[in-house]
């Protein structure tokens, strides 16, 4: 079995490469070409941790991808990545495994904020040239690469409750797009039709049933309710906080991210419409992003 080290191919998938895979995966899944399980989540509360295993087999692709991912959140006090996995890709014809991809929550990411990008594409208003990202992490770093990649953005508006994290990531962008660290999380919602949370945030990401980004009431008031999976988020994304809640059913979710990649369901349709994305993370990301690994490597 090949094992492929994370400097083999970080940042050097291009984000328009890792938004038009992650497109093909969610289109794959709408149309019943992928073949994946429930995700395996574990929940580690005493060490404020989590496991994920996740993973899928895109219809008429070379591997059955297998990811593993970790978020050990008081890693940062430790001064360690908060994040880790790997991706392992068995031959879909023998089951054999065949290459380990030390990732170490780096295609996680990058596949994460590619759904995002996407999203946008079909969710957010075209004319808009500002947006606010709320978080400052890895992932929000990702994001915003992705999210100026796929739309031209005039001004980026960060927010993270480490104001000097929050100005690292604004230094890091400045070459890009005008950036500005809001001071107040409040006020920055209210001025931004676009936003975006890459957090982790317990206390109001997705992801595990303790997470949650968007009050309850948002998913209620939204015209067009989006998840990446229903399954998924109805039971670990901001959709299971609000069922919780009793504010909405599983019945008010428009469609999944794979009915607008498929073109089976319109995006963003009236200039006023209030659209919600809500996004727990899919197995045919991984699949998706693992094989645009192999295929820009050339492996």
């Amino acid at each position: 079995m090949r094992v492929v080290p994370l400097e083999a191919f970080r940042e050097k998938i291009p984000f328009a490469v890792a938004v038009r895979a992650v497109e093909r995966g969610f289109r794959a899944l709408a149309l019943g070409e992928a073949t994946l399980p429930d995700p395996l989540v574990m929940e580690l509360a005493e060490q404020r941790a989590e496991v994920h295993v996740k993973g899928a087999h895109l219809r008429g692709g070379p591997h059955i991808v297998l990811k593993l991912a970790t978020g050990f959140y008081r890693n940062r006090e430790r001064g360690l990545p908060s994040g880790d996995g790997m991706f392992l890709l068995l031959d879909a014809e023998t089951g054999a495994p065949e290459m380990l991809l030390e990732e170490h929550g780096y295609l996680t990411d990058l596949r994460t904020a590619a759904a995002v990008a996407l999203t946008l594409e079909y969710l957010a208003p075209k004319e808009e040239k500002q947006a606010l990202l709320v978080g400052a992490g890895a992932l929000a770093r990702l994001t915003a690469r992705a999210m100026l990649a796929e739309r031209p953005l005039e001004r980026l508006t960060l927010w993270n409750r480490s104001r000097e994290r929050a100005e690292a990531l604004a230094r890091e962008l400045a070459p890009l797009v005008e950036v500005r660290v809001a001071p107040a999380l409040e006020p920055a919602v209210r001025d931004h039709r676009v936003i975006v949370t890459a957090t982790a945030s317990t206390t109001v990401g997705t992801g595990s049933p303790e997470k949650i980004e968007l009050e309850p009431a948002l998913l209620a008031r939204a015209d067009k309710l989006v998840a990446d999976r229903v399954s998924q988020t109805e039971r670990y994304g901001n959709l299971h906080h609000a069922i919780a809640a009793g504010l909405v059913t599983r019945a008010r979710v428009y469609g999944e991210l794979g009915d607008l990649a498929a073109g089976r369901l319109a995006g963003r349709e009236r200039p006023g419409e209030l659209t919600v994305a809500d996004l727990t993370g899919v197995g045919v990301q991984d699949a998706a992003i693992a094989q645009s690994v192999i295929e820009v490597l050339g492996l």
